[in-house]
């Protein structure tokens, strides 16, 4: 990693430029984040099927984190915590769509420092309307890019993502160091790989599956799995996501190859990549989506750090977060003493030497999101606040709509599987026990909750009558977090359950505030709000 003698540190880059013998020049920085990445969709995670050159080259000369977890599997919150080093209720932002707090940045930190601060997003979900470009000097939204915004039935924009990144780099002075940070919004639903990416990937059944979207099925039924309709299809979609990653891993190396060759007498940038969040392909009932639960589907992100000083062809198995990037970057920036307040820790001494973390193993905390879509009914809770709001039971699902206080609806999901017939007055019984429980679990609160350290993790879902109900999964025997192990393993049980009531114990209780108008608008584009 870049060392400065004891009188340099400190110092803002262009000072350090300036003074003579300050040692070496800084590097610059490149933050990739892939949008709906699984961790197990890269070569270098473990797919022997997967196409991913560029990713398995950039971790072969760097360090990868085996267990990397975004604290939330929705892209505002998976990124605003990626950029201040914060948990998602401490920069504000909890379900995607919702804006960070007046919280500082890791843009605004290496903006002090002399770097230039150079931001992309092609997700609408990750712009200026939720302030994750707070500190960039320079800005581009998808709006910005070529080809505009992009909504969910819309085109893919990675090759217009590298093209925005390069044009930003272009207008800087080529001695200037920088901060880029890119955020590709590839592979997301639906998978539509351009060509050649596509070529030989024929996917029948999720072609099809489209074009009953086309023709009117409800997109949160497709997420459900409502009459059968993605399992049908998720095979093929497989297949089509892999495509589109594929793709994006040669845009990743098409920005790669632009930055090294700026100043290649110049230092070697330092380069993360990793994703906000998974993907969901079937996982715990949700499909080709991520937030509703926390599966380590939508948690597991591959996070791979490269570059001066960073140990090539290492891996580390200890658990870790997106919240540790930002104090792990200023760290290896010789910045450490910016990171105070962060909640995440620095890795830097794990990638140079390998070491385990000093204060031993290391749990690491996420929740779900809120369930959007009303037809997940394996939620106890569904909707967006200010929209249709229902509770699970058993059988029968009570919804609440915005704008007509005291009017409650309930629906026999056995009979009525799309929510269109109201039977409250046959069953009062049942109303009066579900009205009730929207006492204990108004909207958007009822969220899974989950500890992991090592290949352990303890999950907590909410149940109907109130609490949690607690498993303890070993996800190397156990990826589909089918079994509980709490049994055979009692000690890890009750550790991680104490440590997560303690960082649960901060968390809101209520459900979130009500959006901006044109965020309303840039969500339903993406299809996040029915």
């Amino acid at each position: 990693m870049p060392r400065f003698p004891d009188r340099c540190r400190g110092l803002p880059v262009l000072a350090l430029l300036a003074l003579s013998g300050c040692g070496a020049e800084p590097p610059s920085v490149v933050l990739v984040t892939v949008d709906t990445l699984r961790a197990d969709a890269v070569g270098f995670m473990g797919d022997a099927s997967a196409r991913t050159p560029v990713l398995d080259a950039l971790a072969r000369s760097g360090t990868v984190f085996d267990r990397a977890m975004t604290p939330i599997p929705r892209t505002t919150p998976g990124v605003g915590s990626l950029l201040t080093g914060l948990w998602p209720h401490h920069h504000g932002s909890r379900e995607v769509g919702n804006p960070l707090r007046e919280v500082e940045t890791l843009a605004m930190i290496l903006g002090r420092r002399g770097y230039a601060t150079l931001g992309v997003s092609s997700n609408p979900a990750a712009g200026r309307l939720q302030r994750v470009d707070r500190g960039f000097e320079r800005w581009l939204d998808p709006s910005d890019l070529a080809g505009g915004a992009t909504g969910v039935r819309g085109g893919k924009p990675g090759w217009a993502t590298t093209e925005g990144a390069l044009a930003l780099l272009d207008d800087l002075d080529r001695t200037t160091p920088f901060f880029l940070w890119v955020l590709y919004f590839d592979p997301h639903f639906p998978y539509l790989p351009p060509s050649p990416w596509a070529e030989g990937v024929r996917a029948p059944a999720c072609r099809a599956l489209y074009r009953e979207l086309a023709a009117g099925l409800p997109l949160g039924g497709v997420f459900a799995d409502l009459e059968g309709a993605a399992s049908r299809a998720v095979a093929d979609c497989r297949d089509l996501y892999a495509a589109e990653v594929t793709y994006v891993d040669s845009e990743i190396g098409r920005l790669l190859a632009a930055v090294r060759g700026r100043r290649p007498e110049g230092p070697e940038p330092l380069v993360v990549v990793t994703a906000d969040h998974g993907e969901n392909l079937g996982e715990g009932g949700l499909f080709f989506e991520h937030g509703d639960n926390a599966h380590d589907a939508g948690l597991h992100v591959p996070l791979v750090f490269s570059g001066p000083g960073i140990a090539s062809g290492r891996r580390d198995a200890g658990a870790v977060s997106l919240v540790d990037v930002p104090p792990t970057l200023l760290s290896l920036l010789e910045l450490g003493e910016e990171s105070a307040g962060m909640d995440g820790i620095d890795l830097s001494r794990r990638m140079a030497s390998g070491e385990p973390p000093r204060e031993g193993p290391r749990t690491v905390f996420a929740e779900s999101a809120s369930a959007l879509w009303n037809q997940a009914f394996g939620r106890l809770t569904t909707g967006r606040l200010g929209a249709r709001n229902c509770l699970n039971g058993a059988r029968y699902t009570l919804c609440r709509v915005a704008g007509e206080p005291g009017v409650d609806r309930l629906h026999d999901r056995e009979r009525d599987p799309r929510l269109s017939t109201d039977v409250a007055a046959e069953h009062p019984a049942e109303t009066a026990r579900l009205a009730r429980a929207w006492e204990r679990w108004p909207p958007e609160s009822a969220r899974d909750r989950a500890a992991m350290r090592g290949s352990f993790k303890l999950l907590a879902r909410p149940r109907l009558e109130g609490g949690y109900a607690l498993t303890l999964h070993d996800l190397e025997s156990d990826p589909g977090e089918v079994r509980d192990v709490r049994g055979a393993h009692p000690e890890v049980f009750e550790d991680l359950a104490r440590d997560l009531e303690a960082w649960a114990a901060e968390l809101p209780t209520g459900s979130e505030t009500l959006l901006d108008p044109e965020i309303v608008e840039a969500l339903r584009s993406l299809g996040y709000l029915e």
